[in-house]
């Protein structure tokens, strides 16, 4: 899952953690499946340049190292009117462009 780092601040990650548990929301792909959370993972601020950073790309290295097949969006990743904040845009390119499967959404 990759979150906002700002959402850091007041989040727990238990609303994704449950909903991924109990396979509801975006994770009811799932429901037929033995899939587990293999990373938790947080953009590295709106400052950062994705593209540039290396500790993005070694994150992202780190995702295909470990084949990781799906990477959810925490619905922090957006503002209150469903924008998707533009780091979080281009890190979620970058993982498409890794080949692995993005998904926009978590609970």
């Amino acid at each position: 899952m990759l979150n906002c780092l700002k959402a850091n601040e007041i989040c727990t990650g238990a609303a994704c953690m449950k909903a991924f548990h109990l396979k509801s929301k975006s994770f009811s792909r799932y429901a037929e499946e033995d899939a587990e959370v293999a990373a938790f993972m947080r953009c590295n601020g709106c400052e950062s340049d994705p593209s540039t950073d290396k500790g993005m790309q070694e994150k992202l290295q780190r995702l295909v190292q470990e084949e990781i097949e799906v990477v959810h969006a925490g619905i922090c990743t957006k503002d209150r009117e469903g924008k998707e904040c533009p780091v979080i845009s281009r890190i979620l390119e970058m993982i498409e462009e890794s080949g692995i499967e993005v998904v926009r959404g978590t609970h």
